[in-house]
């Protein structure tokens, strides 16, 4: 497969963009010394999104599956994983990042719907996940069968092929 050149570098950046904005919200999720550099009053309130009923899913903290998310998208974003013919991969990457995206729309019902309230830092992560879908569904739309350069040439059934 031929994949677009600018795959790989724009998938792992944004990937670990995602990541270096999970793991500051994970540390602040847990660390109680490490404040929130956010607004805390009217409709953006970083702090009233994250501590907030919806900010845990089955008792795991947003942070923490974000993070989560973002790590595991290291491998699918990997410049191997892009050159990869295996089709499983292809889709297994889009798969993953539609499962994402699909996990954002969640959060920003829980945002405006649930909360009222919008965290800028969530947002971000918002922003990566969705231009990670973008570049991911593009990319492995443009992505082409590399031609065989040596490949026999055709021939009719029931006539031998022809050297030339």
């Amino acid at each position: 497969m031929r994949t677009p050149r600018w795959a790989a570098p724009i998938g792992l950046l944004l990937t670990i963009i995602g990541v270096g904005l999970a793991a500051y919200l994970t540390v602040v999720h847990y660390d109680q010394s490490v404040q929130l550099i956010c607004s805390s009053k009217g409709v953006i309130n970083c702090e009233q999104v994250t501590t907030s009923p919806q900010s845990r899913v089955f008792g795991i903290p947003v942070a923490v599956l974000g993070l989560a998310y973002f790590l595991g998208m290291v491998p699918w974003q990997l410049p191997a994983a892009w050159r990869s013919s295996d089709p499983r991969v292809r889709y297994g990457r889009v798969g993953y990042c539609v499962a994402g995206i699909l996990f954002v729309f969640y959060l920003l019902y829980a945002e405006f719907v649930i909360i009222g309230k919008i965290c800028l830092w969530c947002t971000a992560v918002h922003v990566v996940t969705f231009l990670l879908f973008v570049i991911t569904a593009l990319a492995t739309a443009l992505m082409t069968d590399v031609p065989i350069e040596h490949a026999e040439p055709q021939h009719e059934p029931g006539r031998p092929a022809q050297r030339s």
